[in-house]
């Protein structure tokens, strides 16, 4: 039975692909401030030196087949009209890129000796089209740091080669997660068919289902129906 440290999974694409996963029959560790809906809960703030931590202490030696990073956090009304990159408080931005960035450099190196005892470790970083050159969007902060995703994968699969873990980084447009589909509704984003939910795990179980062989260093997942 394979175990995943899923980091943000109580909701959204953290909370899908836990329950996805806890469907197949892997031991689930969920890490969120909200309780986790399957596995074993483990409520921290990653944002923080002590919050990981308390991950890793949780952890403890056992082998992880997994760490997927698919949480994450923006800025106050970002991907909306009331986004103002000259009024973001300066500790939002550092949020930002404590929960965004470093989080998932403090984890997968916290984290390198437990996956290095599993056949065929894996990490999965969720980023963004916002971090893919050319598509940046507006909101700076969080931008930033989907890009900074780019060179950590790329970088963990050069140090962490030797150890046997592979790390792939997802870039998705907007998905089918209720928040989406709520800002959809109220007319906060426009009109649109965002990435089905379906098509994300699917996305996941490829890059955890390949061999240690091989490994999709950068995956982006553009919509093919952006506007009605």
């Amino acid at each position: 039975m394979p175990t995943y440290l899923i980091i943000g999974a109580s909701r959204g694409i953290g909370g899908a692909n836990a329950q996805h996963l806890a469907a197949q029959s892997a031991e689930i560790l969920g890490v969120s401030h909200s309780p986790a809906t399957v596995g074993h809960w483990i409520e921290a703030d990653v944002g923080t030196v002590d919050g990981i931590s308390k991950v890793l202490k949780a952890v403890g030696d056992r082998p992880l087949d997994g760490l997927l990073f698919l949480g994450g956090v923006w800025e106050k009304g970002a991907f909306t009209d009331e986004y103002d990159f000259l009024e973001s408080p300066v500790e939002e931005t550092v949020q930002m890129i404590a929960v965004n960035l470093t989080a998932p450099i403090l984890l997968a190196q916290g984290a390198a000796q437990n996956l290095a005892k599993a056949e065929n470790g894996k990490i999965i970083l969720m980023g963004s089209m916002s971090g893919v050159q050319n598509t940046a969007s507006r909101e700076v902060a969080n931008t930033a740091a989907k890009f900074g995703l780019q060179g950590v994968g790329e970088a963990l699969n050069l140090s962490l080669r030797k150890h046997g873990i592979a790390a792939t980084v997802i870039n998705p447009d907007n998905v089918t997660t209720p928040e989406v589909m709520e800002d959809i509704a109220t007319g906060a984003f426009e009109d649109q068919m965002p990435i089905p939910m379906e098509d994300l795990t699917a996305t996941i179980d490829y890059a955890l289902g390949l061999s240690a062989h091989a490994v999709p260093s950068v995956i982006n997942l553009r919509q093919t129906k952006p506007e009605k």
